[in-house]
Formats: C-alpha cells, structure tokens, sequence
C-alpha cells in the first residue's frame, strides 16, 4: 500500500499542489491584505496532498483526532485538546485524515506576508494592550497570542501598537474582527463571548 501512495505522490509532484484552504470542512471568516482568517473542521476523510503556503497561527476549539500523513508516506496519529493553540512554519507538505466522529476544530489565521513587518504603532498612551490582562501563550517571531478567560470585557482605554486578529467564541461558535494598530478603544469584543484568543502580529 505505500509503493502505491508514493507512486501517486510522485505524480501528484508533478503538477503544483493545491495549498492547504479552502477544502472541504473549512469556512473563510475574514480576509484582508494581512491574514486570511478560515474556521476549520477535520472531517472524518482524506484530504489531497497539500503544501501550507503561509506560516500560521490558530486555537483549537473542540477535543479531536487527525491522521498526518508525511510525504514518504509515514503515518502519525494526533489527538488535541480543546483550547490549544498552534504556529506553523509555511512550506509544510502533507496529507490530513480526520479521524474522530466528533471532529477536531479550530480557527486559524494564515499571515500572507513571508516575514514580520515590525510595523508598531509608537503612541505612549493610553496604556498599551493588554494594559495588565490575558495570559500571553505564545511570543514567536510572527506574532503574539494571548488568552482571556473569561473574555474581555469594556474597562479603561488601551492602544494597539499591532495589528491583531480576535477570534472571540460564544460557547463553540467563533467569532473574528481584525483591529488595526493605532486603534484605541474600552474592549475588544463585540457581543457575547465566554472566552477570547487576540493575536497579534508582528
């Protein structure tokens, strides 16, 4: 069986892959000059041969199992918690399989631009975001991700000195705004929401 998927990826090697959204189970929930912002399911399947065409930032939302299957044909079994969150570096090659009746779930924000562009709003007040709140989980070279449970609520101003995506969730349902750095404002969420991840980007 894995002569047979590597004959089939030698040909498929061919042709340009496809990058790796949209496919089936994925949802564009924004897009503008900076990110492309998709709410995907891992559906119960085998998706084509894909290449990541940009580094990425994201959360899961629900608990799920997937299989990543590598370009030799080697298969990994992966299982992740609700609320995790995840980078990735583009250039990565691979197949996914969902593989739990209850799929796997995230939101996760591809950054078009191949590198940071240091861009920083230089205001000294008000206070800068977070001004004191959230959990920051990840500090990488692309982008910062922080998480507040419970969301954010409205309290003194604060300034962006990033551009950030918010990814706010009302139980299981997503919902994402994208702030421009600059903006000043009492609270970065819009409606209900009972927990919210704010990635920034670099």
């Amino acid at each position: 069986m894995r002569w047979l998927f590597l004959t089939l990826l030698v040909g498929l090697q061919a042709t340009p892959l496809p990058p790796a959204y949209p496919r089936p189970g994925t949802t564009k929930l924004l897009e503008n000059a900076r990110v492309v912002v998709w709410d995907i399911v891992w559906l119960k399947q085998r998706y084509p041969l894909h290449r990541h065409i940009y580094d990425l930032i994201g959360v899961y939302y629900t608990d799920g199992d997937r299989t990543i299957v590598a370009e030799d044909g080697s298969r990994r079994p992966v299982s992740t918690k609700a609320w995790e969150t995840a980078f990735q570096k583009a250039g990565v090659t691979h197949v996914e399989e969902g593989a739990s009746d209850m799929p796997l779930r995230a939101v996760f924000v591809e950054m078009k631009e191949p590198e940071a562009t240091g861009a920083l709003d230089q205001a000294s007040s008000p206070a800068a975001f977070p001004a004191g709140a959230g959990t920051e989980l990840r500090d990488n070279e692309r982008a910062i991700a922080w998480e507040f449970v419970p969301a954010p609520r409205a309290g003194a101003p604060h300034r962006h000195s990033r551009d950030a995506v918010v990814v706010a969730f009302d139980k299981q349902t997503p919902h994402v705004s994208f702030v421009t750095r600059g903006t000043v404002h009492t609270s970065d969420i819009t409606g209900a929401a009972d927990r919210a991840y704010i990635f920034e980007l670099k």
